[in-house]
């Protein structure tokens, strides 16, 4: 395994883990300022193994949570920030058709917030699809830390969103 890919995963890691250190905090100020750091990690791994358009997405959500911090409210705001993600994410991509799994799958899930954002069951199956889709994306890029999480959080919500159906 060449090097790259070994520094690539460590990044992933690192995201991975301040991740689930987010879901400890009990501050939203606080759980968006570790996800702002877990986004950095995501940033560095996309862009050591190449996959650019994941890379913009995940400064993109950087912007955003820094927005969020702040309490700044605006629609505006929101939708310059999705359309950013989208902008950047085609302009940025070197993986083809698979470079748009990324920039599709933020849209998707961005813009599933706005809309349905107090139907929970419909936010848990965006958020499955959203998984999947970023599951695939790393894949091809040999992210396979990011691959294994992607997967094990597709799985979890899927049950959950069965679970809670019955």
């Amino acid at each position: 395994m060449s090097t790259t890919i070994i520094i690539g995963n460590i990044f992933s890691l690192c995201a991975m883990i301040s991740d689930s250190i987010s879901g400890t905090r009990k501050k939203h100020s606080e759980i968006l300022a570790v996800q702002i750091i877990s986004q950095f990690f995501y940033s560095a791994s996309s862009l050591v193994l190449k996959g650019y358009s994941s890379t913009v997405q995940s400064a993109v959500a950087i912007l955003r949570n820094f927005a969020a911090i702040k309490n700044i409210k605006s629609k505006l705001i929101e939708w310059i920030l999705i359309l950013l993600g989208v902008v950047l994410g085609v302009v940025f991509n070197s993986n083809g058709l698979l470079g748009y799994l990324p920039v599709v799958a933020n849209f998707i899930y961005s813009v599933s917030v706005f809309i349905f954002k107090s139907n929970e069951k419909t936010l848990k199956a965006v958020f499955v699809v959203n998984m999947i889709m970023f599951a695939i994306f790393n894949a091809a890029i040999m992210n396979y830390v990011g691959l294994f999480s992607c997967v094990v959080v597709a799985v979890t919500t899927l049950f959950s969103l069965i679970k809670s159906a019955d």
